[in-house]
């Protein structure tokens, strides 16, 4: 499984300069084959695979990431003669390999972390199209619907966390995503072989394995290992059709005292933004608080992004609070150019500060803490403070996504329609 020592040199030495890769190409190496590729990496609950198809279009080539019914296109490919670069620059990570002599790749994935780079190595077979296993065993029963969940993870969050578990279950293929108030897992994508649950996700930012064993009494529960924060977190669901999520527009707001939403951040070029600059005056504002290393506010900015491209004219504005990993301007303006960058971004990004919450909440002392990121703050054109929504539910989430834009896009109508 690990790939050796000297082989981690030279892919590291390939994703800094393609020297390497260069001289393999001069010694007419074969490319590195398109089609199905799947991808195995270890972690202390077990091996997490997932899967990814490569094309090539000329000289153009495609790395697309599947997770059940999500097929995630990387930011960047690149290929030289037998070594692979998939590059996520939103985030600041990247998958590295080659191709050795028996037709497996060997190579690294490199994730940012708060404490620094983090590489973990992976091997992969070419033509391989199944997620966990390449035979199938029935399943117990059908996983379908929405399960209360409970997770807790000791070194994190001592007190249990809440949440939902949504199953889709066809045949041998599960694939579901658990919910929290303040985020999603993305898709995760299995099967459920005999009482054995097995699930993952990959798509650039972070990836996952869930275990889990459906017990006698129906209930379900195992462990879940965050690819990209290196942590394990036990869990346990229990099926339930009317389980619910706290309601997300209650949980941060403005304390008491205070009667308006007051900042003053540099944005990426430097010059000091605050709310009251006249740009903003007589203009519904949402404001959201978030970081480029953050998986959920990515697809907040997916979603709000365009949207605002679409509404600016209404009398519409944005700000983006940046609170990221690096205490240095220019690295965090970095990291934040490419985020803008990936997703169009045509309002204000601010460096606000680092990611922790509670240095987050002293920026901000209006309101009564950063629970989490993102949160969107939606002020109107008297500069009240209408509305926050904390955490994002994304595309996995189904329904719980569809109905956050119905109800966004009803408030922005509302606001934007109305006379200062």
């Amino acid at each position: 499984m690990r790939a050796t020592t000297a082989l981690l040199s030279a892919i590291l030495a390939f994703g800094t300069s393609a020297s390497w890769a260069e001289e393999e190409s001069a010694a007419a190496m074969p490319t590195v084959p398109t089609g199905d590729w799947r991808i195995v990496v270890d972690t202390p609950i077990g091996e997490l695979p997932f899967n990814m198809e490569l094309a090539r279009d000329g000289d153009t080539w495609t790395a697309t990431f599947i997770n059940g019914p999500e097929r995630m296109e990387a930011e960047v490919t690149s290929v030289l003669g037998t070594s692979l670069v998939v590059e996520f620059p939103s985030y600041g990570h990247r998958i590295a390999g080659a191709v050795v002599k028996d037709g497996t790749m060997q190579g690294v994935i490199q994730f940012n972390r708060p404490t620094g780079t983090t590489i973990i190595p992976f091997v992969a077979g070419h033509g391989q199209s199944h997620r966990f296993f390449s035979d199938t065993i029935a399943p117990a029963q059908n996983l379908d619907g929405r399960w209360a969940m409970s997770r807790v993870n000791e070194a994190y969050s001592p007190e249990p966390t809440h949440g939902l578990l949504e199953l889709s279950d066809d045949d041998i293929v599960v694939v579901g995503a658990s919910m929290v108030t303040t985020g999603d897992s993305r898709f995760l994508t299995g099967e459920l072989r005999g009482n054995d649950l097995y699930m993952s996700t990959f798509y650039g930012g972070a990836g996952a394995l869930w275990r889990g064993t459906l017990n006698e009494d129906g209930t379900l529960s195992g462990q879940s290992y965050s690819l990209s924060g290196g942590f394990t977190t036990d869990w346990s669901a229990k099926r339930d059709a009317t389980a619910a999520l706290d309601d997300a527009t209650k949980l941060t707001y403005i304390k008491d005292g205070y009667d308006s939403l007051e900042f003053s951040f540099p944005d990426l070029d430097g010059n000091m933004v605050s709310l009251s600059d006249p740009r903003f005056d007589n203009k519904v504002v949402v404001v959201t608080i978030g970081g480029s290393w953050c998986p959920t506010c990515h697809d907040e900015t997916a979603f709000f992004s365009p949207y605002f491209n679409e509404n600016k004219e209404r009398g519409l504005e944005a700000i983006g609070l940046m609170y990221e990993y690096s205490p240095e301007f220019d690295k965090a303006v970095r990291a934040c150019r490419r985020y803008v960058s990936r997703y169009d971004v045509q309002y204000p990004m601010l460096i606000a500060g680092q990611m922790d919450k509670e240095a987050a909440a002293k920026t901000l002392p209006m309101i009564n803490a950063v629970l989490v990121y993102p949160t969107m703050i939606i002020v109107d054109r008297t500069g009240e403070v209408r509305h926050i929504h904390t955490g994002f539910p994304g595309p996995a989430t189904g329904e719980h996504h569809e109905e956050f834009k119905s109800e966004f896009y009803k408030l922005m109508d509302e606001l934007l329609a109305e006379d200062v």
